[in-house]
């Protein structure tokens, strides 16, 4: 097949090309050409996807019979994809679990589950997706949506505090590290190669239009033992220091964003309408080797963060050991008795 990736050098898709040329499609990246190259063996198609006299007429010359798109945020940009894929057979938008928000009615959540978003990122991810299906409804666009979970690869490495590679470097100087609570809020992670198997099965296979997918790894985990592989995988062992989540968002709401939309939240999902309909959608990669494939690859290229000593992290921790220690102090200099009196009042 002829297949257009919009994207196809970020966290995502550079692994979704490379499958795809490897089943030996014809692949094409549109891309604006500034986040570096597509995998060898993609063509490139250089232009900004928000350029409207640009963008439909040089995707329509190209004649796909199918496309994936990895950079559809709002719902001007999903107009832009509708109008510039019209003929070809086959469309996957890449959405979001993020747009199920993080009350649920029950659990695991599948796909039947009510939309209820909660950050802008994930209300301009769900009106993509209304417009969507209210297109494969009204007149059979030919339309699939998928809803991976949090990804990683070397492209990508995530930690319950967001997305960075700076917990590696301190965990590396024997650093203390920032963990949300007791840092067991239950979360899935999907290594890239293999959210690529149910990218590239579904658009091979006409029987995935009109539905939705949550893409997810079927075993989950939480964040405390993200973090203690991790440290596995480099060799030293730092402690977690748990502060709450509302504790992080007073300090600072945008920073910790990420903690208080997804990642202190117990988020559990169903893989099973996936497993069944893109049969090629079957993960494999252990979190153990995806980490020390990417951490291995970061160290090998001089890619981690580098973290100085006094920073915030260190800032943040010392302020909350102080401020326990300050706490137990008090409670030594009461008076024998008046403790269990405070308790019971």
């Amino acid at each position: 097949m002829r297949v257009g990736v919009i994207g196809g050098t970020g966290n995502i898709s550079t692994a979704v090309v490379r499958l795809l040329l490897e089943r030996g499609h014809d692949v094409t990246c549109i891309t604006r050409g500034t986040s570096g190259a597509a995998p060898e063996g993609a063509r490139p198609l250089i232009g900004d996807r928000d350029d409207p006299e640009w963008f439909g007429p040089a995707v329509r010359r190209q004649g796909f019979d199918a496309a994936i798109d990895f950079v559809c945020f709002t719902p001007q940009q999903g107009r832009a994809s509708l109008e510039a894929f019209q003929g070809v057979g086959h469309l996957v938008h890449t959405s979001t679990v993020v747009t199920l928000g993080h009350s649920f009615e029950w659990l695991p959540v599948n796909e039947t589950h009510p939309v209820r978003p909660v950050s802008k990122y994930g209300v301009l991810k769900a009106a993509v997706d209304r417009m969507y299906l209210a297109e494969y409804y009204s007149r059979g666009f030919p339309v699939t949506i998928i809803k991976p979970s949090t990804t990683y690869g070397r492209k990508r490495l995530v930690r319950q505090l967001g997305v960075d590679t700076r917990w590696i470097s301190r965990i590396l100087q024997g650093r203390a590290i920032l963990k949300v609570g007791d840092g067991n809020a239950i979360h899935h992670l999907l290594h890239v190669d293999d959210a690529a198997l149910g990218f590239v099965g579904a658009v091979e296979r006409d029987a995935c239009i009109g539905q939705i997918y949550h893409l997810v790894n079927p075993e989950h985990t939480t964040w405390d033992v993200v973090h203690r592989t991790g440290m596995a995988v480099v060799g030293v062992e730092v402690e977690q220091v748990g502060v709450t989540a509302e504790t992080l968002l007073a300090i600072d709401p945008h920073k910790f964003r990420m903690v208080g939309d997804i990642f202190a939240h117990n988020l559990l999902f169903s893989a099973e309408k996936a497993l069944h309909e893109i049969p090629e959608f079957r993960p494999r990669i252990s979190l153990e080797e995806g980490l020390e494939d990417a951490i291995g690859y970061l160290l090998r290229e001089g890619l981690l963060e580098d973290v100085p000593r006094g920073d915030w992290e260190d800032d943040i921790i010392a302020a909350h050991l102080s401020a326990i220690a300050g706490l137990r102090r008090r409670r030594d200099d009461l008076p024998k008795g008046s403790a269990a009196r405070i308790g019971d009042t």
